[in-house]
């Protein structure tokens, strides 16, 4: 009997020192992903999805060796942090987050390290490989101060991590921006012009006429919603209206089109209140409008945007124009 005591007790012990030194080990680990990659502050994706955002810092994690998405991980670059959803698969995951997600998909496990995914835990993900939407909340949620103005998106350097290659690869797909290395400081503030910033991070406000809405889906993307009312038929009451393409091949093709993006087998029948989601580019001109100037123009903004020179000019606001209408109009500022 005392014998066993004796093995129980060594047995104990044993157990303790294996779970102080796992502690240890995690605390180190800990220690050290926060100098590797910081994640800085999170947000809340379509309503549903914590995810958070941050930056690479370090050249050892930056250059994993065991991963082949290095050239996506320089220092200084910008990283998500997400959670599958319960019981989404790699393909799944990949559809909604990842550009072009239906062959990047096999990219997921290399985001897992090759272990099965599990919706309690984070994945990182570079922010290059991520779609706009959630390019777009995430630099929401890491640049609290900057905002929609009349001219275009003003962003304020925040970080000293900041530089113009960054900016100018994070906000713009043009070559147009240039900086002014005089004002890259933190705390100055500049203006990128609404026809310089890419339309995939929905950063710009929007709005539509009536009868139609802005409203997002399950994905986070921005659509105008239209509800179907008693006698309306998908080709004439939404195609023709909203979208109103001249061929009639063209109008088919839309008509085929918005049956799949909503999940409709048959469109002749349609019920009155349902929904019918529309993308936003499809919508006509008169349906689809800029938001009013409505935001003010900073004195202290500077517009980065190159006009055939090197000049630097104020943003002028030119490209929106005033309208007092817009009580008869839905639209949505994302800040």
């Amino acid at each position: 009997m005392p014998n066993n005591l004796n093995l129980f007790a060594v047995f104990c012990m044993l157990l303790v020192f294996i779970s102080n030194a796992h502690k240890a080990a995690n605390a180190t680990d800990l220690i050290l992903n926060k100098k590797d990659h910081l994640p800085l502050t999170s947000f809340l994706f379509a309503n549903r999805d914590q995810m958070r955002v941050g930056w690479y810092n370090n050249e050892k994690h930056a250059a994993d060796i065991n991963s082949k998405t290095t050239k996506d991980k320089p220092v200084g670059s910008l990283f998500v942090q997400l959670k599958p959803r319960k019981n989404e698969g790699e393909y799944q995951l990949a559809l909604r987050v990842l550009r072009d997600g239906s062959h990047q998909f096999l990219r997921i496990r290399e985001f897992t390290g090759g272990k099965p995914l599990y919706h309690k835990r984070y994945l990182t993900i570079p922010f290059a490989l991520l779609v706009g939407v959630i390019q777009g909340e995430a630099l929401r949620s890491l640049f609290p101060n900057d905002r929609v103005e009349l001219g275009g998106w003003q962003h304020q350097f925040t970080y000293i991590w900041e530089t113009p290659e960054l900016l100018i690869k994070t906000f713009s797909n043009s070559g147009t921006l240039i900086f002014n290395q005089a004002v890259f400081k933190q705390g100055e503030k500049f203006t990128i012009p609404w026809r310089s910033i890419r339309a995939d991070l929905e950063l710009k406000p929007l709005a539509v006429k009536e009868p139609l809405f802005i409203r997002k889906d399950d994905f986070g993307q921005r659509f105008a919603f239209y509800r179907i009312q008693a006698g309306d038929t998908l080709y004439s009451s939404v195609v023709i209206r909203f979208i109103g393409k001249t061929k009639h091949y063209a109008r088919s093709q839309n008509a085929n089109d918005l049956l799949i993006l909503n999940g409709l087998k048959d469109a002749h029948q349609l019920a009155p209140g349902q929904l019918i989601k529309i993308p936003l580019k499809w919508i006509r001109a008169e349906f689809l409008h800029q938001v009013p100037s409505i935001y003010r123009i900073s004195d202290d903004s500077i517009s980065i945007e190159k006009e055939n020179s090197s000049t630097y000019l104020p943003a002028t606001g030119n490209e929106l124009q005033q309208n007092n209408s817009l009580l008869q109009k839905n639209f949505i500022s994302l800040r």
